[in-house]
């Protein structure tokens, strides 16, 4: 402490002060970090649930795709059965 010129109550403050500072600001950053860890968690999951969605979604217009053009070509199939039951007859 003799490197200092000040007197020791003085730094006792100051260095208490600036203690108690940085535990303050080191506590905020916590919180900070937590609160970010807490929204990424959320919106991850947020994100699995939309992509799930989607996913459905998705598979049922490929389904429903399939099956208009099962119903397309059998609708072909009867159109050019009628015209060979035309020409037949």
């Amino acid at each position: 402490m003799q490197e200092f010129k000040s007197p020791v109550s003085r730094l006792a403050r100051l260095f208490q002060k600036g203690r108690d500072s940085w535990k303050e600001k080191a506590l905020d950053k916590q919180k900070k970090i937590r609160s970010l860890e807490i929204k990424v968690r959320d919106l991850s999951a947020s994100r699995e649930q939309w992509k799930q969605r989607a996913l459905a979604a998705e598979s049922q217009i490929k389904e429903q795709n399939i099956e208009a053009e099962i119903v397309k070509k059998k609708e072909e199939t009867e159109t050019e059965e009628a015209k060979v039951r035309t020409v037949r007859n």
